[in-house]
């Protein structure tokens, strides 16, 4: 190799940065980025936009299955599960036939006893269940998250709402929370999917 070709290769070797030279240092600049947010607590933020997308998901589902079986769950793991859809954990009241019940209406996850789905993954300690109430002219269906820390609570309502405030409930507001009193330093967040008459 002549002098001159050495020193023209030389230079393009030394003139900056290749794409993909560049795109390695932006993904380790981003993947830093990522756990330093986490780490000053920017991840709290995140846990509650996923605890909020999973009741979102869950009440999806089980409106899903009320159309093609005129019936809600009592427990999450009915949409996923028929063979836990029996009377008892309807809030029909009766067994759902394998001919309505027409897919698993949402991904599987970890339950507990009760059919209520854990979601440690997300938050520590948090179980989501389908709960119903009267009210309104008929019944209202909600997703409840049970132990949500009190500061999760008011951050979720303001993201759900567009206020924190506690004592609003579903007259006014799709989600409504009730933080823990005293020494209990975890509540519930409640999400309404689906109200009905009868």
């Amino acid at each position: 190799m002549s002098k001159t070709a050495a020193t023209t290769q030389l230079r393009r070797r030394t003139g900056g940065f290749t794409l993909v030279e560049l795109g390695i240092v932006i993904a380790v600049l981003l993947v830093l980025a990522v756990g330093v947010g986490y780490f000053f607590g920017v991840g709290g933020q995140s846990r509650n936009a996923a605890l909020l997308a999973f009741q979102r998901t869950v009440g999806d589902a089980a409106l899903r299955m009320n159309a093609n079986t005129n019936c809600i769950p009592r427990q999450v793991r009915g949409l996923f599960d028929n063979a836990a859809n029996v009377a008892a954990n309807t809030w029909c009241g009766v067994d759902v036939p394998a001919g309505n019940w027409k897919q698993p209406y949402m991904q599987p996850t970890d339950f507990n006893a009760g059919g209520d789905a854990v979601v440690g993954n997300i938050m520590a300690g948090v179980v989501v269940s389908i709960q119903r109430e009267a009210g309104g002219v008929g019944q209202r269906y909600f997703t409840r998250a049970a132990n949500v820390p009190n500061a999760q609570i008011l951050e979720m309502l303001q993201e759900c709402n567009g206020s924190n405030d506690t004592a609003a409930g579903f007259d006014r507001f799709r989600c409504r929370g009730t933080p823990g009193a005293g020494a209990t330093s975890t509540g519930v967040f409640d999400m309404l999917f689906h109200s009905a008459q009868g």
